[in-house]
């Protein structure tokens, strides 16, 4: 083949390729965040904090880092799965509850329209909840909790994004 046409060839090839853009991944813009001991905001397919680093994989499942564990998670209506993770979600107008292990930490939480109990392994949280996403902790103490955005609207939250930001934030 001659270098001409060679060349053509080539950029035939070329224009037939998709397209791709410079910068694959959006900007990331919370629509949710839970601040409590640390914070883990998120968007439709990232959740971020310095807890937990997940994003929803090519493939549909989430992976990333929760609780310093590496993981690729499957995510179906009321359970989220995957190596050395388990957990059981259960979701209805009044409430919104996630219970399990994750590589041998347990998870237990409970979101109620008056108020939020939590569980990370020995990290414990039960708080009262007021209409602004505060919830103050029951008990007298003066810390509190806090969910902005779409974190606030449980139990119509992002899922599973509420639930890792939960995570990552106790």
């Amino acid at each position: 083949m001659r270098p001409l046409q060679m060349i053509a060839a080539l950029a035939l090839f070329a224009g037939s390729l998709p397209a791709r853009a410079a910068d694959p991944e959006a900007p990331f813009v919370a629509s949710g965040e839970v601040v409590y001991r640390t914070s883990a905001a998120y968007d439709a397919t990232r959740v971020r904090g310095p807890n937990v680093n997940m994003a929803i994989t090519r493939d549909g499942r989430w992976g990333g880092n929760l609780l310093s564990k590496d993981v690729v998670l499957q995510v179906t209506p009321d359970r989220i799965t995957g190596a050395g993770v388990n957990l059981v979600v259960k979701q209805d107008a009044a409430s919104l509850s996630v219970e399990g292990m994750i590589s041998g930490i347990r998870v237990r939480f409970k979101a109620t329209a008056k108020d939020f109990v939590g569980r990370v392994g020995n990290r414990q949280v039960e708080c009262g909840r007021e209409p602004d996403g505060y919830c103050y902790l029951l008990g007298g103490r003066t810390s509190s909790m806090r969910f902005k955005g779409t974190a606030n609207k449980w139990p119509d939250v992002p899922m599973p994004q509420w639930v890792f930001a939960v995570i990552g934030a106790i």
